[in-house]
């Protein structure tokens, strides 16, 4: 038998026993005996991957190793006969990587997969930290070390082919080895205590699914009217930049224009350091380390409008879909932390100003509600650590960033909370809870002197000051984080309120590279349990959103981080905020109980800011 890197060729295996139905009447039949079973592995082959354009083609439902094969095109097998197998919510159903098929069936069949396993999220979940592979080709190699041939998935573009018995055996194989991943996937997952955030993500795939079908609608003119701005903005930035590099650049044009490329670092380098300024490199970081001087702030600024422009600009207007007009982005599931990302496009790093959210806009008759938890991973933080300052102040409905300015500085609470909402003419009254914000959400991340002296715009010496006042304030909240490093360095591995953990690798103590690796992993140690329970949270908050919003006219359509975006009738905005206000209350609840979680969502036209 055909091997492959020493794995026997699954497609050079006997039969296995597949039955392959072409008309409803007989689909029927074996439905019957499908549905007598708790647990069933599904897939299915589509024409493309685009859930608005494309088609499912097959059907595949696996039972106790027997796969059956339904041909659910046109004329053929009805796919609505499935409707009560798929919401039935006692049976159990396997898939891989679920929300493409989730996606692909709502869009094709009208309804949604409930009672979820996912074996690609199970597998990134074990490994979460180490890049783990968990495609199934991969994962069929290292479970049940056979060699899964993938080169047939693009065959079925054709809708109208007639199907040959090698791609009907490859589709049959896709639902054959999933209950054995799963069996061998679940002695771990229960010995790593990871049942209750594996079952969390499971229950997610439904509001994720939700999030990338819904998509977001730009209004085109009010985008094109910023990205006017900000080419004329980098026009002119490019332009106060060449006058100033002129005196330190060797060569112009002809017409005394500079040939410097500011896009060209090694050029930037030697230009800086000609003109005084010791950078090493052109990356942000370096760059903001000298942020004070004139050339540096220019350049950055420069930078920031050419990055807006390249990102924003017409990659992301093209990917309007033409279809729904709207713009449909694809979430990975979870980082190394558990949070989401998003790509193609980023809708999650949209610049957090009013005047960008603004083009994000309802449709007719409908609104936005934007909610968010508030100040979440402080009062995750509040919760950990029981540091009797957080506490008081979460518990009296203060603002933190405010209650920690008024230690700081020695300035009434009030009159923190003021000055934070006037114009910042007077640096030396205004602001104070503007200055500390770095302070709080830094030294969760790792923040060090350095760190802090360039958001301040401080020497080293004073941030050092600021965090060994902090500190010196808020004691239990140091013993924590100090903790949380030390445990992720001695076990390899942090944790969630949910139990998610994220592994970590430690290299021997005589690496070169020992300490700092070190230092890294006590920089996520402290981070990750933080982060990641906010992931835990909000997801929660998604998933009791999608479920409490059916029945009205109302749907989830993003979320970036500790906020969800709802899109809701005129006629039903009222119950859907407060459904949406309670969901994100609950969600936080469900882990922490000690610090309650606050949110006042905002209703508008468009995506709004608080």
């Amino acid at each position: 038998m055909n091997q492959v890197n020493g794995f026997t060729n699954l497609a050079d295996m006997p039969d296995p026993d597949l039955t392959y139905v072409i008309s409803t009447e007989e689909a029927k039949r074996h439905l019957e005996f499908i549905e007598r079973h708790p647990l069933i592995e599904v897939d299915t082959e589509t024409t493309g991957l685009d859930p608005f354009t494309d088609k499912v083609v097959l059907l595949q439902i696996g039972v106790g190793g027997k796969p059956f094969v339904f041909d659910v095109r046109q004329g053929r097998v009805d796919p609505s006969i499935f409707k009560g197998l798929f919401l039935n919510k006692e049976i159990l159903k396997l898939l891989q990587f679920a929300p493409f098929d989730v996606e692909m069936v709502k869009t094709n069949f009208g309804y949604t997969i409930k009672n979820i396993y996912d074996t690609h999220i199970a597998e990134q979940l074990l490994y979460l930290g180490l890049s783990p592979t968990a495609n199934l080709q991969y994962m069929i190699a290292k479970y049940l070390h056979l060699f899964m041939p993938k080169d047939v998935a693009s065959s079925f573009k054709d809708y109208n082919q007639e199907y040959q018995d090698y791609q009907l055996r490859y589709a049959a194989n896709d639902v054959v080895g999933l209950n054995e991943l799963r069996h061998q996937q679940l002695s771990k997952l229960r010995k790593d205590s990871l049942m209750r955030v594996a079952q969390l993500e499971f229950d997610f795939i439904e509001p994720l699914t939700e999030m990338e079908l819904n998509g977001m609608l730009l209004d085109e003119a009010q985008w094109r009217g910023i990205l006017s701005e900000m080419e004329l903005a980098r026009d002119i930035a490019r332009m106060h930049l060449n006058e100033m590099f002129e005196p330190t650049v060797n060569q112009t044009t002809l017409f005394e224009v500079s040939l410097l490329n500011l896009d060209s670092p090694l050029q930037l380098v030697k230009t800086l350091n000609r003109a005084g300024v010791p950078v090493q490199g052109t990356d942000i970081k370096e760059l903001k380390k000298f942020q004070k001087n004139p050339l540096v702030k220019s350049l950055l600024d420069y930078r920031k409008y050419e990055k807006f422009i390249t990102t924003y600009g017409e990659p992301m207007m093209a990917r309007r879909h033409p279809l729904t007009g709207r713009l449909h982005t694809t979430f990975k599931q979870m980082v190394d932390t558990g949070r989401l990302s998003s790509s193609d496009p980023n809708l999650q790093n949209i610049p957090k100003e009013q005047k960008y959210r603004s083009c994000f806009v309802a449709r007719p008759g409908y609104k936005l509600i934007t909610a968010d938890m508030s100040q979440a991973e402080l009062r995750i933080l509040a919760d950990y650590s029981r540091d009797p300052v957080f506490l008081e102040a979460f518990a009296l409905g203060m603002d933190l960033h405010g209650r920690t300015a008024s230690d700081l500085f020695g300035v009434p609470y009030d009159v923190v909370m003021k000055d934070d909402k006037m114009p910042d003419d007077n640096p030396d009254k205004r602001g104070y809870r503007g200055k500390v914000k770095a302070l709080n959400f830094g030294l969760v991340y790792g923040l060090t002197k350095v760190g802090l002296s360039l958001r301040m715009g401080i020497g080293e010496d004073e941030a050092q000051a600021f965090i060994d006042k902090y500190f010196n304030k808020y004691q239990k909240v140091e013993k924590w984080l100090k903790e949380a490093a030390r445990f992720a360095v001695l076990n390899r591995y942090s944790t969630t309120k949910s139990g998610r953990r994220r592994y970590y690798k430690l290299p021997d103590s005589s690496d070169p590279l020992f300490n700092r690796i070190r230092g890294g992993i006590e920089r996520q140690g402290k981070n990750h349990p933080i982060q990641g329970s906010n992931a835990d949270t909000i997801k929660q908050a998604m998933v009791f959103v999608v479920e409490r919003l059916k029945g009205i006219d109302a749907r989830l359509l993003l979320t970036v981080h500790d906020e969800i975006i709802v899109e809701a009738n005129d006629n039903c905005i009222e119950e859907a905020r407060k459904i949406t206000e309670e969901c994100v209350v609950n969600g936080f609840g469900e882990f922490f109980d000690v610090v309650k979680m606050k949110t006042d969502a905002l209703i508008g036209q468009c995506w709004r800011k608080r």
